[in-house]
């Protein structure tokens, strides 16, 4: 199972950054953006909706069969090929009743596409039949079922009464500090997303979503944080973006502006401050990515996409994993590849909370080095082959970004591989509408409360290129089945036949000859970043 990185998060120390320079790096992410959509808005774009727009010089055609009816068959043909395959395999129907599985089981691939196929043309179907003004009418009413669960997760009510059992709403009431008439109102909006019932007016039975409420910690730890901590800080969005509308300040962003720490620290500063709540985001991480199209297996899974580490590992190279909480990732890279080394940096807290042993198998304990380290600050190991960042690089703006880039610089040697594992966005309409859904709303997420963002492809090139010279883009590549893609650099790949023999005047020397950045330009923080940042806000005031 992948692990979020709750740490690359708590407890970090980034450099300010100047307004006018966080203007113009940020805005500068986008100027190949706008190039790419610019040349490829001119050819005619397909849709996974399967919504058509004719290019200009195609005539309009009248549809023999109306679109409406088109997504009726197709859910009904697509239905009826999932129902057959888990009849024949004696698996449980999906259901809403308490005893009803949590999860569909793994699928085969012609199913699980039938099931998203499903998924896909009834959310098109319901807006069909809606229609434009009654979509928008009540569809921005969405937030009041995150009120109805924030409630329900902050009083744990899922867990007041055993899942096999029903219980009065007096006697459900007389367990919290809730008055009935605003337990019952709660419940019942919840109940209209499958989530409790009322078989009996005035008797609350479970469903299997208020049971997996009650069983699922991970879970109930994610709704919670999403209903307590994103739920405000979303609130507050428009306010920051009016105060401070270039929006990339750790410290202006949305979650300040609900939370009263604006110009005062980080998010991930108030979680340090806070163990409970910290320990409810990292749970909360944890569900996040178990969940589908999130497991590291798909990196090692070199025939589906994920990256190959074959020629590293002959020859026994390094991977250092940059912020890489307790070394889950390097744990599962290290049981394939049997003779790369591994180094796990993160906060000390972090690195002293790891497991001891990091992995049962003495073998890949032993090529796995835990190492207290901020990533705001120079890379301390040099001379790694791969310098891998996992869920990291959306935490921050684009100045913050390329400072994490810039602060590898002097450890990198010639054909050294930067690789980010991360959400890379495609064009509007090319993802298929579940997965745009969430990532466009991941996107939204990071501005809430960090004023970061997921990025496109263009976008992690401008990156590197901001980075340095010396970054050679290779490109980006996606798993299949996954959410998550792996975006490559290269440093310096014409300094690798230098071999061995390369020496630091030679790598500058032929840096400068392509302009790229030297290991003298980039400047090291000497300072900490908080105590920047305080110091900063005192000089303003």
């Amino acid at each position: 199972m992948g692990k979020f990185k709750i740490s690359s998060w708590l407890n970090r120390s980034p450099s300010p950054i100047s307004d006018e320079d966080g203007k113009k790096q940020n805005r500068s992410s986008f100027s190949a953006l706008s190039s790419s959509l610019t040349s490829k808005l001119k050819e005619p774009q397909s849709s996974t909706t399967g919504i058509h727009t004719p290019p200009p010089d195609e005539p309009e055609r009248q549809p023999s069969t109306s679109r409406m009816i088109a997504l009726a068959q197709k859910i009904a043909k697509e239905t009826e090929k999932l129902e057959t395959y888990m009849k024949d395999n004696n698996l449980p129907m999906p259901s809403f009743d308490v005893d009803a599985p949590a999860d569909f089981p793994k699928l085969p691939a012609e199913i699980s596409r039938s099931r998203q196929e499903i998924i896909f043309a009834t959310r098109e179907l319901g807006l069909l039949a809606h229609g434009p003004r009654e979509s928008l009418r009540w569809g921005v009413w969405e937030f009041l079922d995150v009120l109805a669960l924030q409630v329900i997760t902050h009083y744990d009510i899922a867990k007041l009464f055993p899942p096999a059992e029903t219980i009065t709403l007096s006697e459900l009431q007389s367990k919290t500090s809730l008055d009935p008439i605003n337990l019952a109102r709660i419940l019942r909006l919840a109940m209209t997303k499958g989530i409790f019932r009322e078989p009996v007016p005035g008797i609350i039975a479970h469903t299997a979503a208020s049971r997996v409420l009650a069983e699922d910690s991970d879970l109930h730890a994610w709704v919670a944080f999403n209903g307590e901590d994103i739920f405000p800080a979303a609130a507050h969005v428009l306010e920051a973006l009016k105060t401070h509308p270039e929006a990339t300040s750790l410290t202006r962003a949305g979650f300040q502006f609900a939370f009263g720490t604006v110009d005062k620290e980080p998010m991930f500063v108030t979680f340090g401050k806070d163990p409970a709540r910290a320990r409810r985001m990292g749970k909360a991480m944890v569900s996040l990515t178990g969940g589908e199209g999130y497991e590291v297996s798909y990196l090692l899974d070199v025939e589906g996409g994920g990256y190959d580490f074959s020629e590293i590992d002959a020859k026994g190279g390094m991977f250092v994993d940059v912020g890489g909480s307790h070394g889950f990732v390097d744990v599962d890279l290290a049981k394939k590849y049997r003779n790369m080394k591994f180094v796990v940096q993160d906060t000390a807290k972090t690195v002293e909370s790891a497991p001891k042993p990091i992995c049962e198998d003495e073998q890949v304990a032993g090529r796995i080095e835990l190492m207290p380290h901020d990533f705001f600050q120079e890379q301390p190991t040099k001379d790694a082959d791969v310098y891998f960042f996992r869920w990291i690089m959306h935490n921050y703006s684009t100045p913050y970004a390329i400072k994490l880039l810039k602060n590898l610089i002097p450890a990198l040697k010639p054909g050294a591989r930067v690789i980010i594992n991360d959400h890379c966005l495609l064009e509007p309409g090319q993802e298929n509408p579940w997965d745009e859904t969430v990532m466009r709303r991941m996107d939204l997420v990071m501005l809430a409360l960090l004023n970061a963002q997921e990025r496109t492809e263009a976008e992690f090139r401008e990156l590197f290129k901001a980075a340095s010279d010396g970054f050679v883009f290779k490109g980006v590549t996606r798993p299949k089945g996954c959410r998550m893609s792996i975006i490559e650099a290269v440093w310096r790949p014409d300094l690798v036949d230098y071999g061995a023999s390369a020496t630091p005047a030679d790598a500058d020397a032929a840096a400068g000859a392509t302009g790229a950045t030297t290991a003298a330009d980039v400047e090291a923080p000497t300072t900490n970043a908080l105590e920047k940042l305080e110091l900063e806000d005192q000089e303003a005031k």
